[in-house]
């Protein structure tokens, strides 16, 4: 399909900046089949009937649906709206984890309910990123901890920034005329894909056959190396 030509609704000082916001085009390809790759590997983990799981799974499914969403976006040029999108990526993941692990029952049940005037209510009451966090940190189980670790410190260096690109704070503000440099574009996009392998993870180990779908996620890692945390370039 063919994007508008941004002349259309450019000022003129707007398409002279407009090399700023070329995107690095390799990392936005190979990301984009490492998301129909974990997508592929989700589709064949179907998950335990149990309604803790299945809020997981879905969870699991909508975060990779936020970055792909938002290396769609990149790609066509439109990196304010893709940068809106990480935050939420990371949200969702989040609340999968919390669903499955930490979640009172009450919530669980909550989350499956159909939309009503009601589930309406209760969610605008529902535990945000910090106390679903407070929850998580609390559990002692080593098959649970590794995984919130390393996401509590994702959300300590990057929630901030996170929600600005979100909320159309002064950094979206000012990347609107200057563009957004390679490098920030690059870190962003490597650690949205660091979420979404940890995604097809949780998918991996919460199915009916954990072993076998495990492998498969083993599979991610080593074939896009090259677009994950701390494989770029050194050319």
């Amino acid at each position: 399909m063919m994007y508008p030509d941004r002349q259309d609704f450019e000022s003129p000082s707007q398409a002279g900046k407009r090399a700023h916001i070329a995107m690095p085009v390799e990392i936005l390809k190979r990301s984009a089949e490492l998301h129909a790759a974990a997508v592929s590997c989700m589709s064949g983990s179907a998950p335990t009937d149990h309604p803790r799981v299945i809020s997981a799974y879905q969870c699991s499914l909508m975060s990779v649906e936020h970055a792909a969403g938002a290396i769609a976006l990149l790609t066509i040029g439109m990196p304010n709206a893709a940068m809106a999108l990480f935050r939420p990526q990371f949200e969702t993941l989040i609340r999968g984890v919390w669903l499955l692990e930490a979640a009172d029952e009450k919530w669980v049940r909550q989350y499956h309910e159909p939309p009503s005037e009601e589930s309406s209510r209760a969610a605008d009451m529902a535990p945000g990123v910090k106390l679903m966090f407070d929850e998580l940190l609390k559990l002692e189980d080593p098959r649970v901890k590794g995984i919130v670790v390393h996401l509590d410190e994702y959300r300590a260096q990057s929630l901030r920034a996170l929600s600005s690109l979100t909320h159309g704070g002064m950094h979206p503000m000012s990347r609107s005329g200057t563009g957004y440099p390679m490098t920030l574009v690059d870190n962003v996009v490597r650690c949205a894909n660091g979420l979404v392998c940890y995604a097809a993870q949780m998918a991996a180990l919460i199915s009916t056959d954990a072993e076998a779908n495990m492998v498969l996620v083993g599979g991610l890692h080593q074939d896009f190396r090259d677009c994950l945390p701390g494989m770029m370039d050194t050319a």
